[in-house]
């Protein structure tokens, strides 16, 4: 779609129903409107952001015509309203082109979700019991005021999620309007690993872009980029291109993980590497491409990591990632000798080790010669956004006030985490979620926030090589008594005799506009993206490199089997387990729906004679769990994988009670250098329990896997 005709179409304008950009209320489109206001069949596209991951995926929103019933004076009446029908990529965007994943999709049924709270709620019951009564919204924010007033600032917790953008920015100036210390970014999907590697092995500040559109070989090392890492729409985008967008070029992928994932199943080969072993994997490539003289730029890298490369055994370092030589070295060797080489490493599950293997695979990179080149590795944009994820289980055992937003620590984190004894013991827990989850089920007070939708807001998305903002001016009146989290805060700043000004999208976007552009020109196209910088940031290299083993806690003998958690692509981090299209959506692995499973190999299944379907207790040193048994013929022996989104306590009618939450069992083992949660460092033991029965799939026809080995 071109420039001209998306003004066409955004640009549509009727007497109850204009278009934005402008940034005044008399813009908005109200819910309930005159029926001759709304033509019958008539759609009206706006711009908005999803914020369903941190990608920051531009969309665009189709509003119709539509009808509800309501109750007037004891009779149930018919009204016409205008309602939100669909939601698209906007292909202004560079991030989604247009495009958009099944979660951004689902993000109407966040809107209309009939659990969503309709205002300020008080507790009622005991913290966890999610037991709440209606309150006044100058009730709720004079308490919560009064808590921060007599609490010791430097005890002042808040809990995000990853996005960056207005809702993160003053969220860090009412803290520092309170003179209590930054937020801390609590989430499963931060890529605190990638980051801290991209700073130790590149000096940048982000997470680096991967051309991958470009390249003409890519060795995928941990990353499942096709799946839930990073951005997928963006990266499956680049992918396609990569496979069919050149004239007589078709890409080659090989993907290296320890999981038969999204990305693995798209590969032309797939390397079924051993947990944890990434780093000696990746030493192994780079000691095979010097001895073949395939390494362009070996002598620019750091003295001891070429040292650390030329010295990597070989035969040792394939063997402890699972590799037979005679298969692994010709596929290294190819991939090598291609025109346009680029190798994609990331921590789709985090083991102690993993910053290792990530800044090798940046080295690697650089050996290549393709750190800032077409089909290689490219800078983040300039005043790409850091995270703070250090230290967050000491922040937590001493907080006095815990603030949530955006994040559900109580489910993310493992019980062994103390999370649940710092919910408890905090004199005050405040969260603004949308409904009650399982951390608001904690709160005193819990302060709705707006849906997306109903927001002004502008997101950076986490991966761009460009400067790039997501913009969207409400178009629906919010649906209940809500209010924004920058209102919430700005109104308890107030209460504190506390000066600050939440920062509005208008105040973010306009320091980076060009010549005469505006504004209200951004909004209405639904974000402001500048041409990527023609000088970007170049790579100051790291010095050091190593190469640690990787770490698991539970005795081998008693506990043989390594838990491998991943983000799926229903359920993310499990937020959104509480749509009912998302828990419909079949399993990619399993077609499953309604429960998630835990998949194991079929050498396993047999030793405990457990087959398709029956259900399985795991059991970790730090508790268990029950779920349904998948038998995956593509599953690397020794290695049970469950996707994240079961085993809410509370999330709404669809998304509690349902299946299993793997993290709840996993060990409060720690990436030591980011604090990351080391998902995959955590050893259990499976046991048959019962009959099948709670496996729901779409499809019970297991499908050969054939021509996933690295044949």
């Amino acid at each position: 779609m071109d420039r001209r005709n998306f003004f066409k179409i955004v640009g549509v304008s009727t007497a109850g129903v204009a278009a934005t950009g402008c940034g005044s209320k008399d813009a908005l489109i109200p819910l309930l409107v005159p029926e001759h206001n709304i033509p019958v069949g008539e759609e009206h596209w706006h711009p908005a952001v999803c914020t369903e991951c941190a990608a920051g995926c531009g969309t665009l929103v189709r509003v119709m015509g539509a009808e509800r019933v309501i109750e007037i004076k004891g009779e149930q009446v018919r009204e016409r309203v205008a309602a939100v029908k669909k939601i698209e990529g906007n292909p202004l965007d560079p991030i989604s082109g247009g495009r958009l994943c099944a979660r951004g999709q689902a993000v109407v049924q966040a809107l209309y979700h009939p659990d969503r709270l309709k205002g300020a709620m008080k507790r009622q019951g005991d913290r966890g019991k999610a037991s709440f009564a209606p309150a006044t919204w100058d009730e709720s924010v004079a308490a919560v005021a009064e808590k921060i007033q007599k609490a010791d600032p430097a005890r002042i917790v808040f809990l995000t999620g990853p996005n960056a953008g207005t809702r993160s920015a003053a969220i860090q100036g009412f803290l520092k309007a309170i003179k209590a210390p930054a937020a801390t970014v609590c989430s499963l999907a931060d890529f605190a690993v990638e980051r801290k590697a991209a700073e130790q092995a590149l000096g940048w500040n982000g997470l680096p872009v991967y051309d991958i559109a470009n390249a003409t070989h890519i060795l995928g090392v941990g990353a499942d980029f096709l799946g839930g890492w990073e951005s997928p729409v963006y990266y499956a985008r680049q992918f396609g291109h990569f496979r069919q967008g050149r004239v007589g070029v078709r890409g080659n992928l090989f993907q290296a993980e320890s999981r038969f994932s999204l990305t693995a199943t798209s590969a032309d080969r797939w390397l079924p590497i051993a947990p944890g072993s990434e780093p000696q994997f990746i030493a192994a490539v780079a000691r095979i491409l010097i001895d073949a003289k395939l390494a362009p730029n070996v002598a620019g890298l750091p003295a001891a990591v070429a040292n650390a490369f030329r010295s990597a055994d070989v035969s040792a370092m394939l063997k402890a990632a699972g590799l037979e030589e005679k298969r692994t070295i010709p596929m290294i060797l190819e991939f090598g000798a291609s025109r346009v080489p680029l190798m994609v490493a990331g921590a789709s599950a985090v083991h102690t080790n993993s910053l290792d293997a990530v800044i090798a695979s940046h080295f690697l990179n650089m050996m290549l010669g393709n750190i800032g080149k077409p089909g290689g590795v490219l800078a983040p944009a300039a005043g790409a956004v850091s995270v703070e994820t250090s230290a967050l289980a000491s922040r937590l055992a001493n907080a006095q006030i815990i603030l949530i937003d955006g994040t559900n620590p109580a489910y993310i984190l493992p019980k062994s985490s103390g999370v649940i004894d710092a919910l408890n013991k905090a004199e005050a827990v405040v969260s603004f979620a949308p409904v009650v989850d399982d951390s608001a089920a904690y709160a005193d007070f819990i302060l709705p926030d707006h849906h997306a939708l109903e927001s002004t807001l502008a997101v950076s998305p986490a991966v761009s090589d460009r400067t790039a903002i997501a913009v969207a001016e409400p178009f629906v009146q919010p649906l209940y008594e809500t209010q924004s989290v920058e209102k919430t805060l700005t109104d308890i700043a107030g209460k504190l005799n506390a000066s600050y000004t939440a920062p509005t999208a208008s105040d973010i976007v306009k320091p980076l506009l060009k010549g005469d552009a505006t504004y209200a020109e951004a909004a209405r196209e639904g974000g402001l993206w500048l041409d990527p910088d023609p000088k970007p940031a170049a790579a100051k290299p790291g010095k050091d490199l190593t190469l640690n083993a990787a770490a698991f806690t539970g005795d081998a003998g008693q506990f043989p089997l390594f838990l491998q958690p991943y983000l799926g692509i229903q359920f993310h981090d499990g937020s959104g387990s509480h749509l009912p299209w998302m828990q419909e959506l079949p399993d990619p692995t399993s077609s499953a729906i309604w429960s998630l499973p835990i998949e194991i190999d079929a050498k396993t299944a047999s030793n405990l004679g457990i087959a398709d379907g029956d259900q399985v207790r795991i059991e970790s040193a730090h508790g268990a769990i029950e779920a349904p048994a998948f038998i995956n013929p593509a599953a690397v022996p020794g290695v049970a994988s469950m996707a994240i989104g079961g085993g809410h306590t509370h999330y709404t009618r669809y998304g509690s009670d349902h299946g299993a939450n793997p993290l709840s069992i996993l060990s409060p083992v720690l990436e030591q250098t980011t604090g990351a949660l080391a998902t995959g460092a955590t050893r259990v033991k499976i046991t048959r329990i019962g009959d099948p029965g709670k496996l729901i799939q779409f499809s019970t026809q297991k499908r050969e896997n054939r021509g996933f080995a690295y044949r």
